[in-house]
Order: structure tokens, then sequence, then C-alpha cells
């Protein structure tokens, strides 16, 4: 006598429960009713004869059953998104949906825009724009392309570098001409934005060695967050030049040759560079930001 079945469907909603915490937020990842969430949970967990979550007026937390059902599921979504990949690989149209991912200011200020110059070019390409500062899994196809920053970590991906970005740093003129302005590497007594989260590690360690004579007053997890405290006046922040040389409020404070540098990076997955709208859609990106080079650098 066979015992219950588990199959793939059952599988994404548990995943999406599991990674999202909450009915209302697995059922927005998965597309479907939050009350279809909770009836295929509630199936499920009578099939199995088990309780996978404990319900917590946070959310919902894996209990030890689901913990243990946790990896057979991971490799059920291994299996389904290399058969994905290997169809999508295989796609020779300039059709479909490409999502691209990148930093929540970077997004907005330099890729949204030659996303509209995408579309004029590739008209049956449908894009999507996920503007975030946590890296997007290329191997969980939760993004077609990534705009990365600094090193390149993942797994199974394809990395072209396109130019470098300079970051530096910035205060208001209102700051400095209540404050004054640093003299020399002499950053004694002055307030910094730093941050909580954020894939520059150079910008995060030139803020913690010099607000050691002063005061990290507000941390901010995104660039956006900071930009709008630096232009208020709230202290000194480490920022990305193509951002802080634009804005007339600000003024740079690093010198030229002190420039904080990383390499700007295209990834895709290998399984999927060789689709024709992904190959289409990164060789017009690396384009549009090699012209662009001298602006993310800081020059």
């Amino acid at each position: 006598m066979h015992g219950p079945m588990f199959e793939w469907d059952d599988a994404r909603h548990f995943l999406a429960l599991h990674r999202r915490g909450s009915l209302s937020a697995a059922a927005r990842q998965l597309g479907v009713n939050q009350s279809t969430v909770g009836r295929r949970l509630l199936t499920l967990e009578e099939q199995l004869g088990t309780k996978l979550f404990i319900r917590t007026r946070d959310g919902y937390r894996i209990a030890p059953a689901g913990e243990k059902l946790l990896p057979h599921a991971e490799r059920m979504e291994d299996e389904a998104t290399a058969i994905a990949r290997e169809i999508a690989g295989q796609e020779a149209m300039l059709t479909g949906t490409v999502c691209v991912t990148a930093g929540d200011l970077l997004g907005p200020r330099i890729i949204a825009p030659m996303l509209v110059a995408l579309h004029a070019r590739y008209p049956d390409i449908d894009l999507e724009l996920d503007t975030d500062n946590r890296l997007r899994s290329l191997s969980k196809r939760e993004a077609d392309i990534a705009v990365r920053i600094g090193n390149v970590a993942e797994q199974g991906v394809a990395a072209r570098k396109v130019c470098d970005f300079g970051s530096a740093a910035y205060a208001s003129k209102g700051y400095l001409a209540s404050r004054g302005r640093p003299r020399g590497d002499d950053w004694a007594g002055h307030d910094f934005i730093g941050f909580t989260e954020t894939p520059l590690p150079e910008a995060t360690r030139w803020v913690e060695e010099r607000a050691a004579k002063g005061r990290v007053v507000f941390r901010g997890k995104g660039t956006l967050s900071q930009l709008v405290v630096a232009k208020a006046g709230m202290g000194i922040a480490a920022l990305p030049c193509y951002v802080g040389d634009v804005e007339p409020d600000l003024v740079r404070l690093t010198p030229a040759a002190q420039i904080m540098l990383a390499s700007m990076w295209l990834v895709v997955h290998e399984d999927m560079r060789n689709a024709a709208r992904i190959r289409a859609c990164v060789e017009f990106l690396a384009e549009g930001l090699r012209a662009q080079a001298r602006l993310l650098r800081g020059r």
C-alpha cells in the first residue's frame, strides 16, 4: 500500500510559505488566493499526518516535521528549475519576459532608463526590474540578469565585467556650513551615515574607520535612504559617485585619487546565457553601462 504522495505543486506551496512567512505573502509569490495556500497547507498536513508549520502572532514558523521535509522540497525545486532552464535555454526568439535585478538606487536611476530604450529596440520582450540590495538567486530564477557590484560569488553563473564603479565621501552644503569641512584625513568629531547592509564592503570600512573618531548618527540599509539623509545634512556619507556627483546640494570630500573602486558585473545563469532574449538584453545593457563608464567611476 502506497503512502501519501508529495508532489511538486505541494512543494511549491510549502516552500513559498516557509520563505515568505505568511499566507498572504506566499499567495502573492505563487499568484493564487490566500485561501488557496491555506487549503493546500491543511490538506498536505492531513495527508502527511503531521504539522508542518507552527502558527504564531508573527506568521508561520516551520515545525520540526517541516524541517525534515525542507531538503526534499528544495531538491524538487532544483529539478523543476533545471527543466525550466533547459527549455528556456533553447529559446531562439526575441520574445518572453526578462527580469533584471539591481540596487535600490542603481535600478531606478541607471537601469530603468536603459530598459525604456531596450523596449524600443525589442518591443516583443516584456521587461521586469527588481530593485533590491539583496542578492537575488539566479539559479532559482528569482531574476534572469543581475547587475552586481563587487565580487560575484554565486555558483553556476556567467559574469561579465562592464566597468568600474566608484564611491566617495559626500556631505551637504548645509552640513559643511555648520560643521566645517574635514581637513585632509582628519575626520575627528564629524557625524557619519553608516550601513546596516550593503554590497559595498569598501564603503562600510571607510565609514567605520573614520567614525572611530566621530559618531555614526544614522545607519541605512539601502543607498536611497543614505542619499536622503545626507542631503538633509545629517552627516557624511559614502555614496556612489554617479549619485553624489549629480546632486547640487552635495559636495564630494574625497580626492580623486582616493575614490573607492569596485567592479560592475552583468551576471546570468550559465544555462540561460544562450537564450536569445537574455543574450540580447545583456549585450544592450553592457553597451549602455559602458557608455556611462565615466559617470559610474566618478571621473
